[in-house]
């Protein structure tokens, strides 16, 4: 089990920083399979004994830096639940064209399908994204804009898979600009006003 960081020491904390920096290159560049603690030592400036210091091993610190990019994009809610579903799905295609997350989405793949740990990391972490999605049209059901027996869980996914698609497999972001009509093709049938 990691240890607590320590918040109190900056130099602690920006040593840790540097080495979830380190590793999350070194996936993007290499993938799991390649990635060593060695290697991100080397590129993080620290010592092997440093990385053990913090995590116990390469899941351990492999869990810690996507968890980083995990984290749902902040995004601006309105008074509109359509409004705010909007601001949801853009800012999840804005994370995916700008930030590292798609760069190393590649590295957790190929970790979660040759690593039972992983996939149980990858499984549990990507269920409570789609949760917090879920929640995002929970919203404007509990408004009664959606259906009382929508499965809001399976719209999150319709919502994110075009974007992630796009994003995977044909080597380009998904346009921010396209962000409304594909939520309008997804709840077209589904909304109302």
């Amino acid at each position: 089990m990691t240890p607590a960081p320590d918040t109190d020491n900056p130099r602690v904390d920006r040593t840790r920083t540097a080495i979830l920096e380190a590793t999350l290159d070194e996936l993007a560049d290499v993938g799991y399979g390649a990635m060593t603690i060695e290697s991100v030592a080397r590129r993080a400036g620290a010592s092997k004994a440093t990385i053990y210091r913090h995590w116990d091993g390469k899941l351990d610190l492999f869990a810690d830096a996507v968890s980083t990019l995990k984290a749902m994009p902040r995004y601006v809610e309105s008074d509109d639940p359509y409004e705010s579903i909007i601001a949801f799905v853009e800012a999840i295609a804005d994370h995916i064209a700008n930030g590292r997350f798609a760069a190393c989405v590649p590295a957790l793949i190929e970790a979660s399908v040759s690593d039972p740990a992983v996939h149980e990391f990858h499984v549990r972490s990507s269920a409570e994204r789609q949760a917090y999605g879920a929640s995002v049209l929970d919203a404007a059901r509990d408004a009664g804009h959606l259906a009382a027996d929508i499965d809001t869980f399976a719209m999150t996914e319709r919502l994110i898979a075009p974007i992630f698609f796009r994003r995977m497999m044909a080597a380009e972001p998904f346009p921010v600009d396209d962000v409304r009509p594909l939520v309008d093709a997804v709840l077209g049938p589904h909304w109302r006003r």
